[in-house]
């Protein structure tokens, strides 16, 4: 016979230290996992971008008004990462339009074509801090016309971050967001 009961059940000093090695290795790894998780919403915090889409114009005064009218349509990216910008939409009372041109005419009843000048942000990558003027009118006689019917007007963008994190925003959103699963051209994109 040997010295050992199996019914008197001991615990040995080494198999005490294996446990307690298991189970600080499982605490260590959780924590790890962690700590990656955070790391990687940084990563994506520290690359998002937000692209604001506003307008601007001068409406000048006196007998030189009709000289100094201009309207500016533009895209900034105030966000502290480039901004991929994927789609582009432009509608007048809700129905798109492909170009600039085509809208503002929509928007007034204009007949004849309209002189501007464009950039487009389809496709292009906007650096954080940069302006682009999407449309640019000089046509003073036509710059308080279209100011009068701007509420009917709207423009949005889809863009993503450069980790495919996607988001929409408007002119009529002034300034917010919301997050969208990925952005997609469609028939009703604006084509300039």
């Amino acid at each position: 016979m040997t010295d050992e009961d199996p019914g008197n059940s001991k615990i040995h000093p080494e198999m005490l230290v294996g446990v307690s090695a298991v189970v600080i290795g499982v605490c260590a790894l959780g924590v790890s996992l962690y700590e990656t998780s955070l790391m990687r919403e940084e990563q994506r915090a520290a690359v998002m971008p937000l692209l604001e889409l506003s307008r601007s114009h001068n409406v000048g005064s006196g007998q030189s008004a009709a000289e100094n009218s201009r309207l500016w349509l533009q895209a900034e990216n105030v966000g502290i990462g480039p901004a991929q910008v994927v789609d582009f939409k432009v509608t007048v009372d809700g129905v798109p339009h492909p170009t600039w041109d085509s809208a503002m005419r929509a928007l007034i009843g204009h007949d004849s074509p309209i002189s501007y000048g464009q950039s487009t942000i389809k496709g292009r990558t906007i650096p954080t801090d940069r302006v682009v003027t999407m449309m640019a009118l000089d046509e003073s006689e036509l710059t308080g016309r279209i100011l009068s019917e701007f509420d009917r007007l709207d423009f949005e963008a889809c863009y993503c971050s450069i980790f495919g994190e996607c988001w929409t925003t408007s002119y009529t959103a002034f300034g917010v967001a919301n997050k969208v699963d990925s952005c997609q051209r469609s028939d009703s994109s604006f084509v300039e």
